[in-house]
């Protein structure tokens, strides 16, 4: 009974990791046209670095398949990944869409001027992070915000990294890795931060 459980608990993870993949995805074609997000909570002691003007590095290969945000190009993409399973264009911004390892939900690859930009990738069984071993390996987060994942996930942001996770505390999971090129902390809310709920989406 009690692995029962557990395995519906985990479903139900997976489950709305994949609705919020999908919204993700929705946030990050509209990313060139919103403006930024003030009232969005900010946790953690760093207030952001300058805008950096070097593509990702090891921290952001790992993200998928040795796929780098800023170096990456779409042809690259390919050869190594094979063709998408599909494609949007919106705003200057081209997603190539990839199986997961959750069934019927993708992982995107965002491109700019044919190059990756944003990788959003969605964690399953077989790769499951915990958030206290992303925390020993990087700190507390520069910014925190609400997710509209489930009640009790959040989205924390490390930007001066070019990485952010949606991760539960309480039970100790991360559901999803992003990865981008390193930039300051205002440039990613301006941006693939722009439409993060600036409060609990399940309290509204």
């Amino acid at each position: 009974m009690k692995t029962e459980s557990r395995r519906s608990h985990d479903l139900s993870f997976f489950l709305a990791a994949a609705m919020l993949g999908l919204a993700m995805l929705a946030c990050s074609l509209r990313a060139q046209s919103n403006s930024p997000d003030q009232s969005t909570p900010t946790k953690g002691s760093g207030q952001g670095t300058p805008t950096s003007t070097q593509p990702g590095g090891e921290a952001q290969a790992d993200c998928l398949a040795g796929i780098v945000p800023g170096v990456t190009t779409r042809d690259e993409v390919v050869a190594l990944l094979g063709e998408p399973a599909g494609t949007d264009k919106s705003a200057g911004v081209e997603v190539l869409f990839y199986p997961s390892p959750v069934g019927g939900v993708f992982n995107s690859i965002s491109l700019q001027n044919e190059t990756v930009a944003m990788l959003s990738v969605i964690l399953g069984e077989n790769n499951l992070l915990k958030w206290s071993t992303i925390q020993e390996e990087y700190g507390e987060p520069i910014h925190t915000t609400y997710s509209n994942y489930l009640q009790g996930s959040m989205t924390y942001i490390y930007p001066d990294q070019g990485l952010a996770f949606v991760a539960a505390r309480g039970p100790d999971v991360v559901f999803i890795r992003e990865c981008f090129v390193p930039m300051a902390l205002a440039d990613y809310m301006s941006t693939w931060g722009s439409s993060l709920p600036a409060e609990d989406p399940f309290t509204q």
